[in-house]
Order: structure tokens, then sequence, then C-alpha cells
């Protein structure tokens, strides 16, 4: 048992309309539930209540155990003084404020019908060889409310998203374009590189990178010194002018390399961290202000158009210094592209629309159900278990996996509810 259930039981006006007593025999009537609070504090706020001839207006908790209100420190902690019904499932202890004042108590166990308690029980039949706690009933729940969740779900991902590009905008003095340039190379890093590419990013100011921008050779030669993939020891010609260039850039402009090494084991060669500085430094040298391009334009094929770009000429024979390779022009894929459109440009370009007080997603959303779903092992294990249609239910499952599947949070999710309600 889940203090969730509780929750749910209330949230979901499942005691609403019983003859509800508080472990005294005072009756109780639920004028309003109140609202539910997601963050420290009371579960629910500005409840309603009649207990016994009173009308009462405060919070109200919940437990597993009434004694959990001493365990958690709730009778030392100012945040519960208005606290005015303690809901539990087993009444063990009487509990009360800081004002050494009672609480009424609703042992809620009395209440709830053996089917309910069933079917939450069957909800969470966890097996160690499942892929989450629902996979045999999951099917049940009809597509609809299925797409429904999962817009929600793909909304509260670029909310927590927005947060950390804000925090990074203030970092960078409110210059979105610095802010989107540093989102970006944290998606050419992609998983593997992507802290150092990030950590890339931010090791030249804004202003240098824009003069760099404007001969591509140096800022190539730049980027790769910075990440720390110039040596002295290399062989080929083209390292060696790389070198020279950086080593005359870096005095000019004060640079300080990263010493976040980057990784090249187990990537494929056209991966290779040298191959995608190349590119980046050619977009950005095309483009140094790509995001107000991209921030000018919703349609899919445009915004492909705008991430054209291939390595230096170098790189059409090389993956590393001085080692050749069969000539072949370092293109940045459809595939590639995709994923900095659906991990780059929509989360930036939703916290910039938030960010000037605008609630308009629906370009974006329409946007990402026009890319294909990504491919990995948790988008494929719930599209062996529902339809799975897009880039932005990919994205979706991707939040749904981690923050509510993992951590039995199935009472807070959509599909877990209507699971309950139809008896799962």
């Amino acid at each position: 048992m889940q203090e969730d259930f509780i929750h749910y039981l209330w949230k979901f006006k499942k005691l609403s309309g019983l003859a509800l007593h508080t472990t005294t025999g005072d009756p109780i009537v639920i004028k309003s539930l109140g609202s539910h609070n997601f963050h420290s504090g009371p579960d629910f706020f500005n409840s309603r209540l009649l207990i016994g001839n009173q009308l009462w207006a405060g919070n109200v908790e919940m437990h597993i155990k009434a004694s959990d209100w001493y365990k958690h420190g709730h009778d030392d902690d100012p945040a519960y003084d208005n606290v005015i019904l303690h809901v539990v499932w087993k009444h063990d202890a009487e509990i009360s404020r800081r004002d050494e004042v009672n609480i009424p108590v609703l042992e809620v166990s009395r209440y709830v019908p053996d089917e309910l308690i069933i079917s939450y029980t069957k909800l969470f039949a966890y097996k160690n060889n499942q892929f989450i706690n629902c996979e045999k009933s999951i099917g049940r729940v009809d597509q609809f409310h299925v797409d429904q969740w999962l817009d929600k779900l793909f909304i509260q991902r670029l909310e927590q998203r927005y947060h950390k590009i804000i925090k990074s905008l203030e970092m960078n003095n409110g210059d979105w374009e610095s802010t989107f340039f540093q989102l970006l190379c944290r998606s050419f890093g992609t998983k593997v590189n992507a802290d150092a590419f990030e950590q890339l990013a931010t090791s030249i100011p804004q202003s240098t990178l824009r003069k760099l921008a404007t001969d591509a050779f140096s800022l190539e030669a730049v980027m790769l010194g910075q990440a720390g993939l110039l040596d002295k020891d290399h062989q080929d010609n083209y390292a060696g002018e790389l070198l020279r260039e950086y080593a005359f850039a870096k005095a000019k402009h004060q640079l300080q390399p990263i010493h976040t090494p980057l990784k090249f084991f187990r990537l494929r060669p056209a991966n290779y961290p040298t191959v995608r500085i190349s590119q980046l430094a050619q977009l950005y040298h095309r483009n140094p202000l790509l995001f107000g391009e991209l921030l000018l334009t919703n349609d899919l094929g445009q915004m492909r158009s705008l991430f054209k770009a291939r390595a230096s000429k170098y790189w059409d024979t090389h993956h590393v210094f001085d080692k050749e390779t069969t000539s072949r022009e370092k293109l940045l894929t459809e595939i590639l592209i995709n994923l900095i459109i659906i991990n780059c440009v929509i989360p930036a370009k939703f916290a910039f629309i938030k960010y000037q007080g605008n609630n308009d997603f629906e370009p974006l959303l329409e946007l990402m159900r026009q890319l294909p779903r990504e491919k990995n092992t948790i988008v494929t294990g719930y599209n062996k278990l529902i339809t799975v249609n897009d880039a932005l239910q990919s994205q979706a499952v991707l939040q749904l996996k981690p923050n509510y599947c993992d951590v039995n949070k199935c009472l807070s999710c959509d599909i877990g509810v209507r699971l309950m309600t139809a008896g799962s």
C-alpha cells in the first residue's frame, strides 16, 4: 500500500457520498476536496469539510499510518498548522498539531470496497521480467485516452527543460543565440559526449565565437583546440595548420580549453567528435544567428535545410588525424537532424515562446507529430504495448518511464487511473 492510493481515493471522489466518520465517531461531509499539492507541505490545500456540526476550511494530510505524522516531523512544522483532517489507511496513534490540539482522523480502509483493493493490487503485481507494472492490461485503455496522456507528458517534459534553459539564459545575460548554441553543441555531442560538448560551447565567449564564425577554418581550429583534440605529435599538414591557428586565437582571446576528455570508444566513425565538431563549425560559420532563423519557421522542410552542413574537406578522407580512409562526404544525416530538432530546437522554441508570455504551443506539437519516433529500448518497449506514432509520443514515453512507471507512480498516471476505474 502506498500513499498514492489514498490520494487517488480522495482526488477521484471514491469517498464522496459515503457516510464517513472520524475515528471518534463524528460524521464527515466533503464539501470541497481542495487542490492537490505536489510540492512540500500538506497533500491537499483549501479543502472544505463539515465535521460534526462545524464547517472547516483548511488542509488535508494523508499517510499510510497515523503515526507517520510524527515520523515525518509534522508535529513541529508550521506548514501543517492548518491541517483540518488526517486521512490514513491505519489509525495507530492519536496525532496533534504544534498547538497540541488533536486532529480529526479518517481511517479510509473501513470504506474502500474489496474490488477496488483488488484492482490496486493487480496494478502493482510487478514481476521482475515485466517492462512496466500494467503491461498486461494497458491494452484495455483506448488509444484516444492514451494519446491525450502522451500529449500532457510531452508538455510536462518541455516544462522541465524550460527551467534549465531559462537558467542557462540568465547565465548568458539574456542572450538567446548563446543559449541556443550551447544546447546545439550538447545535441551534437549526442548522449556519449553531451556534457563535454556543452562545456566546449561555454568555453568560448559568444562575442569571440561570432568573430571566429566569419572564417570556418579559424572556428574549426578553435573548437578542436578547446576540445583538446589538437596534438603537436600529429603528422598531417592540416592538423599542423589547425594547431597554429588555434595557438594564435587562444592567446589573442585568452581561451582556456576544457578538461573533460571526449570519448571515441564504441562510437561509429561518422559520430566521432572530430567529425561532429567540424560539422558544427561549418554550420555555425554559415549561419551564426541560427536560432533567429529557426524562430521564423515551423516548417519541417525549412528547418532541415537550415541544418544541411558537411564537415570540411579534410574529413572526407579522415575520421581522426593521421589515418586516411575511403573518401566520403561527412554530411549531417536526416536522422541526426531530426534528433537535433527534437532535443534542441523544439525545447528552445518552447522556452522562447513561454518566456515571451505566449502559450500557443500547438505549432510545435504539430511539428513533433511530423517527425518519426525515436529508436531506443524504451520506445521499443512501449511500442509493443501501445502505438507510439511519432516523435511527440516517443518523447512522451521517455518522460513516462522514469517519472511514473519505474517509481510506481501509477496512480499519478492517467493510464493507471483509467485501469483502476475500469478494474485492472
